[in-house]
């Protein structure tokens, strides 16, 4: 008798434990699938890829089209994707063609995440010789689609400077200062530029 119940039950869980595999995979197929359907419905043959790698212009009358839902799908692949990158003191020196032996550390501060968006890390103004670059050291933050690194003034992008593309959403990196006056900037901030989120900052002092 009890032999028999205890059977049943390890019977009972095998069959809940498939169940909730099955369960599992479906939905994230369902996820998977998703994606691609509702980008499609914005623009026949429209993807993940060619939606990030858009000029801004296209990008920008896609975007005014897209339903939250779909916005939240494409935020969503993003964070599935972080990309990873590694650069030394040394390289972005060298680049300049400064003396590394003639590294100042200057202004920094620590990121934080912003609008749900999880990030650490420090941003640090490096002044080697006659120029500057900033650096993240120990950097991470959530990857989303198209993001950007700006310095600005108090933390808002619309009178900031643009330093181009964020080269990872994980690792060590540098970005050139060239011709930019550090008097006018105190936070570093990552911006995705199709949804216009903030994703995260480092105040500098």
């Amino acid at each position: 008798m009890i032999r028999g119940v205890v059977i049943a039950i390890i019977i009972g869980v095998a069959i809940a434990g498939l169940y909730y595999t099955g369960a599992l995979q479906l939905g994230q197929k369902t996820v998977q699938e998703e994606l691609p359907r509702a980008l499609d419905q914005i623009q026949n043959g429209l993807t993940y890829d060619k939606f990030v790698n858009m000029v801004d212009s296209q990008r920008d009358s896609l975007v005014q089209k897209m339903p939250q839902k779909t916005i939240d799908l494409v935020l969503e692949e993003a964070r599935k994707l972080p990309t990873t990158v590694s650069e030394s003191i040394q390289d972005m020196a060298s680049k300049l063609g400064s003396d590394s032996q003639s590294i100042i550390y200057s202004k920094q501060g620590s990121f934080v995440g912003l609008e749900g968006n999880n990030a650490k890390g420090k941003a640090i103004i490096i002044s080697a010789g006659k120029v500057a670059f900033l650096r993240f050291q120990d950097f991470e933050v959530t990857n989303g689609p198209d993001l950007h690194v700006y310095m600005t003034s108090g933390g808002n992008i619309s009178t900031g400077m643009d330093l181009g593309k964020l080269k990872g959403s994980i690792g060590d990196q540098n970005y050139a200062l060239n011709g930019v006056d550090l008097k006018n900037y105190d936070t570093v901030v990552i911006y995705c530029q199709p949804f216009h989120i903030y994703f995260a900052q480092a105040k500098l002092s």
